[in-house]
C-alpha cells in the first residue's frame, strides 16, 4: 500500500478546530489501517506522555519506512516523496521525544540525519543537534560547528555563547568583551528569548486549534521562539559560573528595557548581588530616554 487512502478524512483532521472530533477521526482512520504514518503522525502530536508518544513514532516510522523501501525511494529523495516528508516529519519529532526522555545518543543520531535535509522546520533538527553537543560539554565541536554554520538562527547564537564562555573558563583566549558581543548578538534575534530561558516570562498565552495555521506571523514566531528557550534552557544551569553570568546580563537588558514592571526593584536587588550594578548605570546614564531594544542593544553592543 503506497497511496494514503483517506485523504478527504485528513483533511478534515486538519481543518477541525474541535480536539474531540480530531481525535475520533483519526480512530476512524487508524482502525482500518492501524499502521497508516501520516495518522500515527497526528496522533503522535496530540499524547502527552513521552513513552506513549515514542512508541506511537516507532510504529509509524516502521511503516513509513516500510513503504518506501517497497518502492526504492532513496534517503536522498525523501524531500522529493510525500511519504518521504512524512518520514522525516515522524523523525524530527521522534528525535526530541528521545532527548526528553534522556536517550541522548538515540538522539544524536537521528539529529545528525535530520541536519543533512533542508526542512521547513525552522531549524530545529539544528537546535537538537547543537543542544545535544551541549549536554556532552562538547565545547571545542560546538564552537567548530558555528563557525561553519551559515544559518545565524537561534541554535548558532546560544550555542556559540555557551561554549564560548565555557572555553574561556577553561583556559581559552575570548575575553569579557568578546562574550558580551556574542550574548548581545544572540538577544538581538529573539530579545524575549533569555526570559523565557531563566523562567522571568511565562509561555506565551496563543490558542492555535489544532493541526491548523491560525496563528499570525509574529504570534508564531513567538510561539517558536518559547519553544527554543525551553529546548535550551537547561544550558545555563551547566555550570554555576555561567549562570551568573548569563543571568546578570539577561537581567541588565530586562531593566534597561522596563522588562519587569512591579518586580523591577526584585531584579535590581538580584542584578547588584550579581554584581552588576555599575554596568546598568552606566548604561542607563548613555541611553537617555531611549529604552527600546533596538536602542539599548545598540549601546550594549558598541560597549563590548
Amino acid at each position: 500500500m503506497r497511496e494514503i487512502d483517506y485523504d478527504e478524512l485528513l483533511e478534515y483532521v486538519y481543518e477541525s478546530d474541535n480536539l474531540q472530533e480530531v481525535k475520533e477521526l483519526l480512530d476512524q482512520i487508524l482502525e482500518v489501517e492501524p499502521d497508516e504514518p501520516q495518522a500515527l503522525l497526528l496522533l503522535a502530536d496530540l499524547t502527552e506522555d513521552d513513552e506513549e508518544r515514542l512508541d506511537i513514532l516507532e510504529r509509524a516510522m516502521n511503516s513509513a519506512r516500510s513503504y518506501l523501501d517497497e518502492e526504492g525511494v532513496q534517503e536522498s529523495d525523501f524531500m522529493e516523496d510525500e511519504l518521504g516528508l512524512i518520514y522525516l516529519a515522524l523523525m524530527q519529532r521522534m528525535a526530541f521525544t528521545l532527548f526528553a526522555l534522556e536517550e541522548d545518543e538515540r538522539a544524536f543520531k537521528l539529529a545528525e540525519k535530520l541536519i543533512c535535509y533542508d526542512l521547513d522546520d525552522h531549524g530545529s533538527g539544528r537546535s537538537l543537534y547543537y543542544r545535544i553537543l551541549l549536554e556532552r560539554k562538547d565545547w571545542a565541536r560546538v564552537l567548530e560547528e558555528t563557525m561553519q554554520d551559515p544559518d545565524r538562527k537561534l541554535a548558532w547564537a546560544y550555542s556559540r555563547l555557551a561554549a564560548a564562555f565555557m572555553t574561556s573558563r577553561d583556559g581559552g583566549e575570548l575575553d569579557e568583551a568578546t562574550l558580551s558581543k556574542f550574548l548581545w548578538e544572540a538577544v538581538s534575534l529573539a530579545p524575549n528569548a533569555p526570559f523565557y530561558m531563566l523562567g522571568y516570562f511565562p509561555e506565551p498565552e496563543f490558542e492555535p486549534e489544532p493541526f491548523s495555521d491560525a496563528l499570525n506571523d509574529v504570534e508564531e514566531w513567538e510561539e517558536e521562539v518559547f519553544h527554543f528557550s525551553i529546548l535550551y534552557e537547561g544550558v545555563w544551569s551547566l555550570s554555576r559560573e555561567l549562570l551568573n553570568w548569563f543571568s546578570q546580563k539577561v537581567i541588565l537588558f530586562g531593566l534597561l528595557t522596563e522588562r519587569f514592571g512591579e518586580e523591577s526593584s526584585d531584579m535590581r536587588e538580584i542584578l547588584d548581588s550579581l554584581g552588576g550594578t555599575t554596568e546598568y548605570e552606566e548604561v542607563l546614564g548613555s541611553l537617555g530616554e531611549a529604552l527600546d531594544d533596538e536602542a539599548v542593544l545598540r549601546v550594549l553592543l558598541s560597549r563590548a
